[in-house]
């Protein structure tokens, strides 16, 4: 009776586990985007950068009252697709506590758990595919994971090559495996013609792509070899450029907001874009590939743990209950003292590295086999660099788009060293 309670209980026991950092911190975490991502159901708007999906799912959490349901439903995601990939595996659920245990305090993952942003949504959406692949879970699994790859701008590609990687491994599963995606783009599309007036998957994620030609070279030679007889916005702002994408991309006194905004931007991005990369196509190449293999590398937890005073504070402050925003601003984070201790994140790095040793180590043999461990072992070592090119090469490298899927590999490592082995024959 004692294990059948303990089985029942472990999907909520490894939830509870994850949910650490944000009882050190005193709240849910909070990053840049948060302020974004609350704001667009409560004010029923379409933000130009963030899909709406992840905002509204958030809103039917916190009704404008309290944080902590978002951060304990992620985390109960988080054990439930744990959990499955247990029984995929073949692999007793009263493992799961005890995993969850580890990952808290080997890799990032109760972190991710613990924000208000759908960045944990990454490596569990590999989860998922590998799930779909093997035949795993049914519609709700299929929903799932057609929620999580409309929540952010870089899920959908991502999502697409580790589908097309796997049915290369398992052509059977293509129905079960292409179904996500397909309801993702349309969930997206018609948002987005409804919203935005514009039936596209991102109708303004052009600007990003600017950003990152301009920061490359191409892009800001063309600026400067075309204006202003070109007549782009952002020709009469070339002395005002800042160091850095980033700063291009989010400083108040940017040349794009000097321009009329991102929107208006946008409008012009197609022919800065269309007239860099026929110029100059190799040399940008060239950049991808530097900034992929900068953001491989770029992986160390704690990116964004920093206050976010004018980014975050102001929606609380205007949309939650006095408590609430007491409770806000009382948490280490608003004071500037969470921070991930440094051995902690050592110990991080050095767990993900060897995580991905030994997922090499076993992925020979078990492709040979074709057992359930091998799409877990391939999508866990092909996510990296997918992600990387995605992330760094495409936009601008920074340790948080890497750190919160390297905790991938080692977990499947661990469960690829326990699995039962079939008989020798």
């Amino acid at each position: 009776m004692a294990t059948d309670a303990y089985t029942r209980l472990s999907i909520p026991l490894a939830a509870a586990v994850l949910l650490w950092p944000a009882v050190w911190n005193g709240y849910p975490i909070v990053f840049a985007d948060t302020g974004t991502y609350l704001s667009q159901a409560i004010h029923l708007y379409l933000g130009w950068d963030r899909p709406v999906f992840y905002s509204l799912a958030l809103f039917v959490l916190h009704w404008k009252i309290a944080l902590w349901p978002a951060i304990v439903a992620q985390a109960l995601l988080a054990a439930w697709v744990l959990a499955l990939t247990l029984r995929a595996l073949s692999l007793d659920r009263r493992l799961l506590p005890p995993l969850a245990l580890g990952l808290s305090l080997l890799s990032w993952l109760p972190w991710l758990v613990c924000e208000i942003m759908p960045d944990s949504f990454t490596p569990l959406l590999a989860l998922t595919l590998c799930l779909l692949a093997l035949n795993h879970g049914g519609v709700p699994l299929i929903l799932l994971t057609a929620f999580m790859i409309s929540s952010q701008q870089s899920s959908l590609p991502i999502a697409l090559t580790l589908i097309v990687a796997l049915l290369i491994h398992r052509r059977t599963a293509w129905r079960r495996l292409l179904l996500p995606p397909i309801l993702a783009a349309a969930a997206l599309l018609a948002v987005n013609l409804i919203g935005h007036g514009r039936a596209s998957l991102s109708p303004y994620g052009n600007v990003f792509l600017l950003a990152r030609v301009i920061y490359d070279g191409p892009g800001m030679t063309v600026l400067r070899r075309d204006c202003p007889q070109a007549g782009w916005r952002l020709c009469p702002f070339l002395d005002r450029f800042p160091p850095t994408s980033d700063e291009f991309l989010w400083r108040a006194d940017s040349p794009i907001l000097l321009a009329g905004g991102h929107k208006a931007v946008s409008a012009d991005a197609g022919a800065i874009l269309s007239a860099a990369l026929t110029a100059y196509p190799w040399t940008q190449a060239r950049a991808v590939i530097a900034n992929a293999w900068e953001q491989l590398g770029r992986f160390r937890g704690g990116d964004g743990l920093e206050a976010w005073p004018n980014e975050v504070s102001p929606w609380i402050a205007r949309d939650f209950p006095r408590r609430e925003a007491a409770a806000y601003a009382a948490a280490r984070q608003q004071s500037g003292t969470l921070t991930l201790p440094t051995p902690l994140a050592d110990l991080h790095d050095a767990v993900s590295i060897l995580g991905i040793v030994i997922c090499l180590l076993l992925l020979p043999r078990s492709l040979r086999r074709r057992d359930a461990l091998a799409p877990f072992l391939f999508v866990s070592l092909i996510i990296l660099p997918v992600s990387a090119v995605v992330t760094g090469g495409l936009s601008t490298p920074h340790d948080r788009y890497q750190s919160r899927i390297m905790w991938l590999p080692p977990c499947i490592a661990v469960l690829g060293l326990v699995m039962p082995r079939p008989p020798r024959r």
